[in-house]
């Protein structure tokens, strides 16, 4: 990809939302712009996200309100329950890691445990309603973004858009599983526990 590559690499681009004309049928300049608008597409959704939460009083993380996103899917408005092993299955961490994260919601008041009446040896994890509003305030978020980047495709443009999304979702899963494994393996060489 040599020169070419980089001289679209170093091009800032339009200002955001501007939208600029790019030939896709120039594979360089093709994912030169979209590698742009991704890394500025999380930038803005990162920034936005801190904004929120800044000004609603939400002293969470990123990976905390991930946890609670969890939670709120699997136990609101069902009768369904969640176990920090469940939680650590679907963040993909490991237990201790989730059992950790939880209590430190907890400690926030944004989550509880208690004894399952069924089988006391299984702890269950709810939102309490501070967990609630925030999910509800983060599903809302999510909700206004996904209805703006729809607005107005067509049913193939709407296939379209969810083929690339769940391929992007696909390779950040397999980069974030291959950095796992790399890491475990470094540790384990070192004779450290991952």
């Amino acid at each position: 990809m040599g020169k070419s590559y980089e001289r679209h690499a170093q091009d800032p681009g339009p200002a955001a939302g501007e939208p600029i004309e790019v030939d896709v049928n120039d594979d360089v300049a093709f994912v030169a712009e979209i590698s742009r608008l991704l890394s500025n597409t999380y930038d803005s959704i990162d920034r936005l996200e801190d904004l929120t939460r800044h000004s609603h009083g939400i002293d969470l993380s990123v990976a905390e309100l991930n946890l609670i996103e969890v939670v709120g899917r699997g136990t609101l408005h069902t009768s369904d329950t969640i176990t920090v092993s469940d939680i650590a299955r679907a963040l993909d961490i490991k237990v201790p890691s989730a059992t950790s994260a939880v209590n430190r919601l907890v400690r926030k008041g944004y989550v509880e445990k208690c004894r399952d009446p069924r089988d006391a040896r299984r702890v269950n994890v709810s939102l309490t309603r501070r967990g609630e509003r925030v999910f509800r305030l983060h599903a809302v978020f999510n909700r206004h973004m996904s209805e703006e980047v729809s607005l107005g495709l067509t049913v193939p443009e709407r296939q379209v858009l969810l083929d690339g999304i769940r391929r992007l979702e696909h390779f950040y899963a397999e980069a974030q599983r291959a950095q796992r494994e790399e890491l475990d393996k470094i540790l384990a060489e070192k004779g450290g526990v991952s």
